[in-house]
């Protein structure tokens, strides 16, 4: 960077953002491009939060702490990849098409959404869930036109539980995107899913895939991006407290001093826990639900990027990269309290048929668990997440468990660093007048 580009940057309003995860990276690139100066603080020593990737010695190969699939109804993410050019690091898959298949019957089938919006498809057998019918489907849009910031449902107060549609699509959708049960999830939030992505058409839904990991895919753009513009995070940055003066923050204290705010704005991108342990008298979730992945490594190497979601098993969704088979379980409960050991056979068991593989043969593996790793998604703890806004005139929210109407995806993440940015840049604009 030139000096007189130095100059331009340090005149600008700061925004002071706090933490260094999906919605923090996206909160400080869009105050870029709003005209802010961000400085981005991180506690640990790299960025991306939950979503990452990590090289493992036992594997000898680099693999995601977890693993995502993105849609294209993600317009918050898609944005945020063009805005640091790295509008090519996901993988298309085509055709657009979900595979699943149920370990108890052998029964396999494609869901498949039709282009445009007339979903058509709901009428052909062969491109919707066996045993569903078409009345089944109507649930969708009703579940879409719901408000997921007003009163939530539960989810099974618009199904018929006992049709066979229950568990082949609403109960692996809200694990997959709610991380939690379909017994207990929220209406509102899987309708809001919905109503972007598969009630949009084909394009929406088309799944997205990063073939060299998380973090080159959507987390290192990011980075580079901040230090390309003179503004690169600081890592290993932990935020001791927040110093207030009346109803403005009016300084930072880090492990290093602190820094003094005149007339910034700060954005919390922590988890829960940390923004109520800064912030006074904030609600937040407090119900958690956990996520096991377990990463094998295959003898032989699979071309294919691709993926399977399975019915009546402990695997929920099965990832397939070169010869490395991720497995997620979502919702996992007690399982997380498990040795890796026997997590990892027990997973195995299921998964090593539908890949061709040995059962009796257990694979080299390595076992990730997040036993925090969302907010239970249920009516209740949605109406417990907490908008952009605090009661502070220049602290702003920004995380995947904030009142972003949105299930606390990396979709809902990205999103809120977006709107919280513009607070922020509206709030530097009112205190430079």
């Amino acid at each position: 960077m030139t000096e007189i580009g130095k100059t331009a940057m340090e005149t600008r309003p700061s925004v002071y953002i706090l933490g260094a995860g999906m919605a923090g990276l996206a909160a400080a690139v869009r105050a870029d491009k709003l005209g802010l100066r961000p400085h981005l603080f991180e506690a640990t020593s790299h960025a991306g939060g939950r979503c990452r990737s990590f090289f493992e010695p036992g594997l000898d190969r680099t693999i995601d702490n977890g693993a995502h699939l993105l849609l294209g109804g993600n317009t918050g993410l898609f944005t945020y990849l063009s805005e640091v050019g790295a509008q090519d690091s996901l993988k298309p898959m085509d055709p657009v098409q979900f595979p699943f298949l149920d370990v108890a019957s052998g029964l396999r089938w494609n869901l498949q959404p039709s282009a445009g919006r007339l979903p058509w498809w709901l009428l052909v057998p062969g491109r919707r869930v066996p045993g569903g019918r078409l009345s089944d489907y109507l649930a969708m849009a009703r579940l879409a036109r719901l408000d997921p910031n007003a009163t939530d449902s539960p989810l099974t107060d618009f199904l018929d539980r006992s049709a066979p549609m229950f568990a082949r699509f609403w109960q692996p959708l809200a694990r997959a995107v709610l991380n939690t049960e379909a017994e207990d999830a929220s209406a509102a939030l899987i309708g809001r899913m919905l109503g972007e992505t598969f009630l949009k058409g084909a394009e929406a839904s088309r799944p997205y895939l990063a073939p060299a990991g998380l973090s080159q895919a959507l987390v290192d753009p990011g980075v580079t991006h901040l230090a390309a513009i003179g503004q690169p995070p600081s890592f290993a940055a932990r935020i001791k407290a927040l110093i207030f003066d009346g109803t403005c923050v009016s300084g930072i204290e880090t492990d290093s001093g602190t820094v003094a705010i005149a007339d910034g704005a700060v954005i919390s991108a922590l988890p829960p826990g940390e923004a109520q342990r800064l912030i006074p008298g904030l609600e937040a979730p407090d119900q958690f639900n956990a996520i096991v992945n377990v990463h094998y490594r295959l003898e032989q190497a699979d071309n294919a990027h691709r993926f399977l979601g399975l019915i009546g098993s402990a695997a929920h969704w099965v990832f397939t990269k070169g010869d490395v088979v991720s497995v997620t379980v979502s919702a996992a409960g007690t399982l997380a309290d498990e040795p890796a050991e026997r997590i990892a056979s027990r997973i195995w068991a299921d998964v090593a048929a539908p890949l061709g593989q040995k059962v009796e043969q257990i694979p080299a593996f390595h076992v990730i668990k997040e036993k925090r790793a969302t907010m239970a998604q249920t009516p209740a703890q949605n109406a417990h997440r907490p908008g952009p806004k605090t009661g502070f005139d220049n602290l702003f929210l920004a995380g995947d468990w904030t009142k972003t109407g949105l299930p606390a995806t990396i979709e809902g993440a990205v999103r809120s660093g977006q709107e919280a940015a513009l607070l922020a840049a509206e709030c530097t604009a009112r205190r430079a007048i």
